[in-house]
């Protein structure tokens, strides 16, 4: 079974509300959604596949639903803690990155270029 493909998006998130032991209008606030709107649309064919920012914000809520069932149909519904790690790694743009770390690098930086500015200096005087 691991090598078949779920086509229907439909079936996707059957299959993915089954194996969280909910129903699909249970499913909605697992993800993070505010409502069921975007659940419906795919439920009742309105969306005819499965977004990749869906199954990102599905991997960022449930990180070891596996985001090629989602996007794709391969099977598993979920995957393992090494492979669930690996796919963070894939996913993550890099934008956990705090407002208070890019001060302190700026920081580094800003005297970082006052020491250079200051060797230059003294370069400059003793030649």
């Amino acid at each position: 079974m691991e090598n078949k493909i779920i086509e229907d998006p439909k079936e996707r998130i059957q299959m993915l509300a089954d194996e969280l032991k909910v129903t699909v209008n249970g499913l909605w606030p697992l993800l993070g959604y505010k409502n069921h709107s975007v659940l419906s649309s795919i439920m009742y064919g309105k969306t005819k596949s499965i977004t990749a920012a869906f199954a990102e914000n599905a991997v960022k809520h449930i990180p070891n639903v596996n985001y090629l069932f989602l996007t794709k149909g391969h099977l598993p519904v979920f995957i393992d803690k090494t492979l669930e790690q690996v796919q963070q790694n894939m996913l993550d743009d890099g934008s956990k990155i705090t407002l208070q770390q890019i001060a302190a690098k700026l920081d580094v930086i800003s005297k970082t270029q006052i020491k250079i500015l200051k060797k230059l200096e003294e370069l400059e005087k003793n030649k």
